[in-house]
């Protein structure tokens, strides 16, 4: 592929979803990635002062690639999740994170351990698997870089938004009960939008 073939979504336009050489479909999962990864940095930088900017340049990287390999497989590397636990350590030791070492390891804990016991009473109750052990290391991961209040609001900004997705689906008839839908994706926008906008969903949520 020549470089004016990999510019991220002009080419994909261009091309019509379709490789130059060999003619095979190029899937809309390519641009939506390349648009919503755009997106999420512009925000990132409007958003987010120094010192916090690179932590959460790291912590939002490793969220896109979630959400790309989760939609796409199913899958999420503990690469990009439990492997990176070290840097959320170090960057609240910098001061680069605006919580403590404390809160990143009762984050990283409180993520982990919520959604263990969600699927185990789940699977006790169905007999089925709900969630992965990959949902789990990425809540423990989301949990490092925001705290438990962090993990907790991206948790139920994601279940809401994965509900919302599922129920739209079903109504279109697009999948039935039994389909698996992926949860990393769902998680990785809760922890974004709550990074971006920490301050407007805590007063919401905690508005008195």
């Amino acid at each position: 592929l020549a470089w004016y073939d990999l510019i991220p979504i002009l080419s994909w336009l261009i091309l019509r979803a379709k490789c130059r050489s060999c003619k095979k479909k190029i899937s809309l999962l390519y641009p939506f990635i390349e648009l919503l990864t755009l997106t999420i940095f512009l925000a990132l930088y409007n958003k987010i002062p120094n010192p916090y900017f690179i932590s959460y340049f790291v912590f939002f990287s490793a969220l896109m690639i979630t959400i790309r390999t989760d939609i796409e497989t199913m899958l999420i590397s503990r690469f990009v999740t439990i492997f990176l636990l070290p840097l959320a350590l170090l960057f609240s030791f910098l001061n680069w994170l605006p919580i403590t070492l404390i809160q990143v390891i009762s984050g990283a804990l409180f993520g982990y351990l919520l959604l263990y016991f969600i699927e185990k009473v789940f699977k006790i109750i169905t007999k089925k698997q709900g969630l992965g052990q990959g949902d789990m290391e990425l809540l423990c991961f989301i949990g490092a870089f925001t705290g438990i209040i962090g993990c907790w609001i991206s948790i139920l900004i994601g279940s809401i938004l994965g509900s919302l997705f599922g129920i739209f689906f079903i109504l279109i008839n697009k999948l039935n009960f039994s389909n698996k839908i992926p949860f990393g994706p769902f998680l990785a926008i809760g922890s974004i939008l709550y990074v971006l906008y920490q301050n407007e969903i805590i007063s919401l949520v905690f508005r008195t």
